[in-house]
């Protein structure tokens, strides 16, 4: 299971055929140097008909109120998907979400 920190800069929402909730990070709080997995922009994906609708609920909570506070977040994810956002390859299904306290390392 792979491992990306950054901080949230765009969430979206898709309802053709699903009801997908996609976003992207950012290297810092202050600017768009959008995280690129490979060559392109990595877009995370959180499937809200699911049928753990619950647990991707309380994770989108952590993912908005990141985004609203400026805070550094890691999120779990598997291999890139089949389907894609906006380039082939840029897709990753969300399997945690983590709110860090940037910009403390340990």
């Amino acid at each position: 299971m792979a491992k990306t920190v950054g901080y949230v800069g765009t969430i979206e929402v898709e309802t053709r055929n699903t009801a997908r909730i996609w976003f992207s990070l950012t290297e810092s709080k202050d600017n768009s140097n959008w995280i690129k997995i490979g060559a392109v922009r990595a877009w995370f994906t959180m499937n809200v008909d699911a049928s753990d609708r619950p647990i991707f609920m309380a994770e989108l909570s952590l993912v908005k109120d990141a985004m609203r506070d400026g805070l550094q977040i890691e999120v779990k994810h598997d291999g890139v998907e089949s389907y894609h956002h906006k380039n082939s390859g840029d897709s990753y299904t969300v399997t945690g979400v983590r709110i860090l306290r940037a910009p403390m390392h340990f």
